[in-house]
């Protein structure tokens, strides 16, 4: 199954080229190059046609992308997914605490990107993986995923569009609600451990207290940005450390599943429909401790 976008030409489309209407729909020169050279299509009212056919009104316009290629190294591996939602362009899928969302070298397969190749497979999906967003391993919730390299594009060409909340459960009281602004930058190369530097990049963490659980407080987070551990960085600037991460807090609680924190909530404005999507997910029973 490709993916095939359909368009009736308006009046006031009407003379305008094939190209200059792909163009237009945010189409890349690149793809429009892979559609005739690797297996897609142009077609007007069923008939095939190049870029240059000038469109009438009324006319039908069907663009029969090419099948992606999958990189030699994600294999299938099957894996029960908890798919929230799923049209022919996205999934939303729950993923659950202690799966890596893509394969590295310590993590070469039994990862979220393998899993769902398995499922590509058997849904006859011919295209390769685009996380619309990731998730650290020991991060549980809510990630996009787009099924084609052309829906990627259209969903991240404005990233900001793209509303991320979570849940994390932090060390000591917070009393109030608040916003950290602190850049952020990886410590030293090859290393993933990251850190508040002014060197570093942008980095915004809206947050609001929930309750407070015993010696913890349970906060939700909002992301303005999306740097790599942003979220676990900043409660840790703050001195208020997730609990169970042992990557920045040496006296952590270890916890089976790692760290306490769980994106909840997502919301983005779909690149077919143009209609704003809500989801949003319950506070797992890890966070009972």
């Amino acid at each position: 199954m490709n993916l095939t976008l359909t368009y009736t030409i308006k009046p006031e489309e009407h003379g305008t080229s094939i190209l200059n209407f792909l163009k237009k729909q945010e189409i890349s020169k690149k793809a429009i190059v892979a559609t005739k050279h690797r297996g897609g299509d142009l077609q007007v009212n069923g008939e095939h046609q190049t870029v240059r056919y000038v469109l009438q009104t009324n006319d039908e316009l069907k663009i029969i992308f090419p099948p992606e290629e999958r990189s030699a190294g994600l294999a299938s591996y099957e894996l029960p997914l908890d798919i929230i939602f799923e049209d022919d362009y996205l999934l939303v899928v729950n993923k659950p605490a202690g799966i890596p969302t893509i394969p590295s070298i310590r993590h070469p397969y039994e990862t979220l990107a393998n899993a769902l190749v398995h499922y590509y497979n058997q849904e006859k999906i011919e295209s390769t993986i685009h996380f619309v967003n990731r998730l650290d391993r020991d991060t549980s919730g809510l990630l996009v995923v787009a099924k084609y390299r052309h829906i990627h594009h259209l969903m991240t060409k404005d990233v900001k569009q793209i509303k991320r909340k979570y849940y994390t459960l932090v060390k000591g009281h917070l009393t109030t609600s608040g916003t950290v602004e602190a850049p952020i930058a990886r410590l030293q190369e090859g290393n993933v451990k990251r850190g508040v530097r002014e060197d570093g990049d942008h980095a915004v963490t809206h947050y609001r207290v929930i309750e407070t659980q015993g010696e913890n407080t349970l906060i939700e987070c909002e992301l303005e940005t999306g740097r790599t551990h942003q979220i676990r960085l900043h409660m840790d600037y703050l001195g208020h450390p997730l609990i169970g991460d042992t990557l920045y807090d040496d006296q952590a609680l270890f916890l089976e599943d790692g760290h306490l924190l769980h994106s909840y909530y997502v919301s983005f404005i779909h690149p077919i429909t143009k209609e704003t999507y809500e989801f949003q997910t319950d506070l797992p029973k890890r966070f009972s401790i």
